[in-house]
């Protein structure tokens, strides 16, 4: 969290809830204007890939291949994808261009939050999540405390935040519950690798289910499965129930009479 840029000390980040106001405002006349779009490190969460990938019709395989890098997310060793920037000086955006973003109306949840990070806690006792949020002031960015002043909660309508939580609601549970188990406890490579296909691939997840032995193994109902066969926001939620199934034990899926607990799997 930095100070403007006529001052050079760290700030310490004021701790907002939804309800806190914020002014801010993005504008091509601001001398700062997409300089927030060169090396960011923006992370794709599910719904994020989906909406891409359909947008220039690719498999997320594809996808998955030329415009994203590897990461973890923190305190967790699960794997995520990381938007690649391009090889130029400026590391720009792949979706950049003169005028400003390509996509703006499909732009990542990341960029989306801008200037606003969000954090959650989770109190395992009470099973209980809390959202709080900080505002980001980079040295270069222009826009702060300009336009109508909101509160964080119409921010995030305004942005699209709220569908795409929604959407990301079940992988977002994944992630907290992992990182209150800790990473004392070692992830296996196997685990880690259908984690990366259930959430963000989503086409090899639902090949995964309708050519491998995934139906042989698990009852699924026809509803379900007629639904996700075209629909990725469906195979999306049937890929976390899985996932829930597999990793916790979470009684979302049903194993047929032939198999005993404890079956993994094969990825074909």
């Amino acid at each position: 969290m930095f100070a403007p840029k006529d001052r050079q000390e760290v700030i310490v980040p004021v701790r907002l809830d939804e309800s806190s106001p914020i002014a801010f405002q993005c504008s091509n006349e601001l001398s700062c204007f997409t300089k927030c779009c060169r090396e960011a490190h923006i992370i794709l969460t599910p719904a994020d890939i989906i909406k891409l990938k359909n947008k220039f019709n690719m498999d997320s395989s594809e996808f998955l291949y030329i415009y994203t890098g590897l990461g973890t997310i923190e305190n967790t060793e699960l794997p995520v994808p990381v938007l690649k920037m391009k090889e130029d000086a400026d590391k720009s955006c792949p979706f950049l261009v003169k005028e400003g973003c390509a996509i703006y109306e499909d732009r990542p949840l990341t960029c989306r939050y801008y200037p606003l990070a969000s954090g959650m806690f989770y109190n395992l006792d009470s099973s209980s999540k809390e959202n709080f949020f900080a505002i980001i002031k980079e040295p270069h960015c222009m826009g702060h405390d300009l336009g109508e002043e909101v509160t964080v909660k119409e921010w995030m309508n305004t942005q699209g935040i709220s569908v795409l939580e929604k959407i990301n609601k079940g992988w977002t549970e994944l992630i907290l519950r992992r990182k209150s188990i800790g990473t004392f406890i070692p992830i296996p490579e196997k685990t880690k690798q259908m984690f990366f296909m259930g959430c963000y691939n989503i086409d090899a997840f639902r090949r995964f289910v309708f050519e491998s032995k995934f139906l042989d193994i698990y009852e699924i109902k026809n509803s379900v499965l007629d639904n996700a066969k075209t629909d990725d926001y469906e195979m999306l939620k049937l890929s976390i129930d899985w996932l829930r199934f597999t990793f916790f034990g979470d009684p979302v899926i049903t194993l047929k009479e032939q198999y005993v607990e404890g079956d993994m799997v094969e990825n074909d």
